[in-house]
């Protein structure tokens, strides 16, 4: 058995927090740990000669497993929670830091607070010491938002020290992104941008998350007619379960985070994916549907199943993608009704290459189906798959009707319609700083007008380059299919309106940049 490489969580601000909090509930579950750290030897699913699970856990000289992570947020609430919960027992004190000032959702006035109550060096001191107890420390998550001050000032300035520190390992970034209708603050399009900015060039990976997309996956998929936080963490850490799924099982297909990243991040300006995850059913769906592995990767590539809120899916064009399938079960029925049916203990990876290549390539019977389409450039490929052995585990939580599966998959994307994201909040950033709106307040908290500047050109840069890729596909497929023009690649670069088809052109970008001088 190859060695383990250890992975470092970083749970940064409230929402980086809470959803930390219950994906380590979602692991425990998985690696039949209890809240206090000790394992279940009696679990008939759990396979004990399997030791990659210590990728995330370290185990103590008393026998008890804890979580490799560090909590921390300038506000004590969220940690006091984790402290009185349940599982508080799990994770090392020292590990959930908090302080006793809010950031008051100031970009700024996190970074002030970060150098003023030497916030990084105290977390930069535990991760050290997290590092010291790995072996063969393969890289970080950092989890945060950056709509509020600390998950976007403070978490700023965790991940440039982070990369001072470990120049030489990767850092991907589980984010949650502003959403399109819901705020939780007015100024979250200042602190997003500011954030997008300064992490630029610090991360290796963003895996880009979306609470409303997920409110809409628990109203739709799960019956929730009132969704909470509460739902939204849980299916978030499914997600990151999913995904790390090969980091912490033994697999048919081996996977690190340096991997992961080199076949899913083509080139260092393109990094921004998302998640997919399916099957996602209300449990009094189990016993009607299949849960089988073509209805599962066919789902994951379906626009209402990502948990960013991307629209045109079909319009735009993947550059690469990370499918990760999990667990067994049953096998097609046979045709010969004595017969009984069939089991497979893991999923055929052919079956799912199979079904890639019908995505790709509908069969003339199903000449309606719509296709997945990649970069002309990656047609041939494309694809990372994975398979792990482990069934998926479902939380036991009360309240969260999620129906249990048997296998599960997800898929981590990276499509030219994660753009949109960029461009609704550049859009509301410019709304904003066109009436120099709150400026005052991140002026108050040494920031200065200049970096509004900087940090508003950087996201446009990222837009840009979008756009350029974009153009360069549509002129490729023009001449592949014989003529001039964009082919059908879509051009749209965000949307107010689901069926409002957008093109930021430089005409456009000039007109909303332009404002009076103050």
């Amino acid at each position: 058995m190859p060695a383990v490489k250890e992975c470092i969580n970083i749970h940064i601000g409230q929402a980086g927090c809470q959803v930390g909090a219950r994906t380590w509930e979602l692991f425990t579950e998985e690696h039949a740990i209890a809240p206090d750290g000790t394992r279940d030897l009696g679990s008939p699913d759990i396979d004990f000669e399997d030791d990659s699970f210590s990728s995330f856990f370290h185990e103590t000289g008393s026998g008890q497993f804890v979580p490799r992570s560090v909590f921390i947020d300038t506000e004590p609430t969220v940690i006091n929670d984790i402290k009185a919960s349940k599982w508080g027992s799990l994770f090392h004190p020292e590990s959930l830091i908090a302080f006793k000032q809010d950031c008051k959702s100031n970009f700024f006035e996190g970074r002030t607070m970060a150098s003023a109550f030497k916030i990084q060096d105290v977390v930069l001191d535990r991760i050290r010491l997290a590092a010291e107890l790995c072996g063969n420390l393969q890289g970080f998550f950092a989890f945060h938002s950056v709509g509020g001050g600390t998950g976007s000032g403070v978490a700023v300035e965790v991940l440039h020290d982070l990369r001072d520190m470990f120049d030489k390992k990767a850092v991907f970034q589980p984010v949650i992104y502003p959403s399109q209708h819901y705020s939780s603050c007015i100024v979250e399009p200042y602190n997003c941008i500011f954030a997008t900015h300064f992490t630029r060039d610090v991360v290796d990976l963003s895996i880009m998350l979306d609470n409303q997309a997920v409110y809409n996956i628990c109203d739709r998929n799960l019956q929730i007619k009132n969704p909470h936080f509460f739902h939204v963490n849980h299916i978030i850490a499914q997600c990151i379960s999913g995904v790390t799924g090969p980091l912490r099982y033994e697999t048919q297909l081996n996977a690190t985070l340096p991997e992961i990243q080199s076949n899913i991040v083509p080139c260092k300006q393109f990094r921004y994916t998302f998640l997919s995850l399916a099957p996602i059913r209300h449990e009094a769906r189990r016993g009607h549907e299949a849960f089988n592995t073509e209805e599962i990767v066919k789902e994951l590539f379906e626009e209402q199943n990502t948990l960013c809120d991307c629209v045109k899916l079909s319009s735009n064009r993947y550059l690469a993608a990370v499918l990760i399938m999990r667990g067994g079960g049953a096998g097609p029925r046979s045709a010969d009704p004595g017969k009984p049916r069939e089991t497979e203990k893991y999923v055929s990876t052919n079956a799912v290459l199979s079904t890639l290549n019908d995505l790709k390539h509908p069969p003339a019977s199903k000449s309606h189906a719509r296709s997945i389409k990649f970069v002309p450039w990656m047609e041939g490929s494309g694809v990372k798959v994975g398979i792990v052995n482990a069934k998926p585990v479902t939380p036991s939580t009360k309240g969260f009707p999620l129906a249990p599966a048997t296998r599960q998959g997800i898929l981590l994307g990276n499509n030219t319609a994660i753009r949109q994201l960029f461009v609704r909040q550049y859009l509301r950033f410019l709304k904003l700083y066109y009436h120099k709106a709150y400026v005052w307040q991140f002026i108050g908290a040494n920031g200065d007008d200049d970096t509004f500047a900087e940090a508003k050109e950087s996201v446009r840069g990222i837009i840009d380059e979008y756009e350029v890729l974009m153009r360069d596909v549509a002129a490729v497929e023009g001449e592949r299919l014989g003529r001039t023009g964009s082919g059908r690649v879509s051009l749209v670069g965000g949307t107010e309106r689901a069926e409002q088809r957008f093109t930021m052109t430089a005409a456009t970008m000039a007109a909303a940049t332009a404002r009076p001088n103050f």
